[in-house]
This record gives C-alpha cells, sequence and structure tokens, in this order.
C-alpha cells in the first residue's frame, strides 16, 4: 500500500493532538511519542519498488527523542525546522527489502510548511492535522530509495 496522507491525516488529528476540552499529554516526551507513533504506523504502509518498508516501527523510539528535541524548540519555527530535521532523519535509512532510503530532498520545504502550521495557533485541529500530515507527505516523496544492481549471470565480484 502506498501512503495515503488521509491515513496520517486521522492518526494526528485522533492520537496526536489534543481536543477542545480535552487532557494534554503530562510532558513533552508523551507528546513526541504520540507523535511518533501517529507517523511510524503510516510509514509503515511505505512501498518502494512494491517492496514494504520493514524498519518503520523500530526506529520510532528514534522519532519520538528528536520530535521531544523539537517540540522543546522555543519557537514555532524553530519547532518547524526541528521537526523536519527529525522527520528526514527517520525516513532516511528505512529499508525496504534491500533498499535504503537516501536523505529527503524535501527537508527544507516541510520545516517552512511545519513552522508556518504551528505559528498559526488558530488553526482547528483538522486543518492542523491536514496541513502536517501533507509535508509529511511531501517530504517521503522527495526520497529516493536505492536499490543494489543485480550482477549480470556468470560475474562474480
Amino acid at each position: 500500500m502506498a501512503l495515503v496522507v488521509a491515513t496520517l491525516k486521522s492518526q494526528l488529528e485522533l492520537n496526536w493532538l489534543v481536543p477542545k476540552g480535552g487532557s494534554f499529554p503530562e510532558n513533552v516526551q508523551q507528546s513526541a511519542n504520540r507523535f511518533a507513533d501517529a507517523v511510524a504506523t503510516w510509514f509503515s504502509t511505505a512501498q518502494a519498488n512494491l517492496v514494504p518498508c520493514t524498519t518503520a516501527q523500530a526506529r520510532k523510539g528514534q522519532l519520538a527523542t528528536q520530535a521531544a528535541s523539537a517540540f522543546n524548540a522555543g519557537s514555532a519555527l524553530a519547532a518547524g525546522q526541528d521537526l523536519a530535521t527529525a522527520l528526514s532523519a527517520y525516513i532516511q535509512g528505512q529499508l525496504f527489502g534491500t533498499g535504503t532510503a537516501g536523505p529527503p530532498a524535501g527537508t527544507a520545504l516541510a520545516a517552512s510548511a511545519f513552522g508556518a502550521t504551528f505559528t498559526n495557533v488558530d488553526l482547528e485541529n483538522g486543518v492542523r492535522a491536514q496541513q502536517l500530515a501533507q509535508a509529511c507527505q511531501a517530504l517521503a516523496l522527495s526520497t529516493v530509495v536505492a536499490f543494489p544492481t543485480p550482477l549480470p549471470p556468470g560475474n562474480v565480484a
């Protein structure tokens, strides 16, 4: 299955963003864990060359740790930059069978989108989740997955 923006939007809205009158997580790490869980669940459906991603859940802790740092950044723009960097690090190195994800080319664009979304405190959760999901999707789509070239028959390296 390919990555679907609506799936991540739903994950973020239901499991990470706090509805009006809802209870906020007890600390930044708990919020980051919820964010990482939503992203890892979504990224588990990623495919490259029809091969599924096999490391999305295993690398969830890495994303949660880096997301917590982003959420502690102190400003919306810094949080956006740090979150884009965290997601880029999470995506880079993901495995798709013998294929390995390279660095996403869209990190700067994602940072700008995240920062703009975090800056606008008046956004409804559905809109906020949609914007964040679209930025994550763009980041994932800007990633090249390299597969080793098979040797022709009879050639031994």
